[in-house]
């Protein structure tokens, strides 16, 4: 009776959990195209098919693939926020190069953010 209600417990709590969108970020599209940009700039990781800078938009692949899909990126404002709309076709439950891909421009994101120089308003308050 115990297993009956635990799975249906931990449905209740793990899923909501995982089911939050992991590529809305809290910044400008332009500010998020610059990371993306970065990001993708590494030759020995990505090979860039093509890039619109106006449309915020870009195909690419992983270098070193055996089956080279094209993945594609697309920034959509929502707001004062900045959603990544992606398609990785990669194979198989676990997407690996959509993590890879996201956890490398939210690294791309924080640099960018680190260098911001501060604002006069903030300098003048410390």
């Amino acid at each position: 009776m115990f297993k009956l209600l635990v799975i249906p417990i931990c449905m209740l709590v793990v899923v909501p959990a995982h089911a939050k969108s992991k590529d809305v970020y809290p910044v400008s599209c332009d500010t998020l195209w610059t990371a993306v940009k970065d990001t993708l700039a590494a030759p020995h990781v990505y090979g860039i098919m093509s890039m619109n800078d106006e449309a915020q938009k870009a195909s690419f692949f992983f270098i070193g693939d055996l089956d080279p899909f094209t993945d594609r990126i697309a920034l959509t404002a929502k707001g004062a926020s900045c959603e990544i709309k992606s398609t990785f076709l990669e194979l198989g439950p676990d997407n690996l190069e959509w993590r890879q891909f996201h956890h490398r421009a939210a690294r791309s994101l924080s640099k960018l953010q680190a260098a911001k120089p501060k604002s006069a308003d903030s300098a003048g308050n410390l």
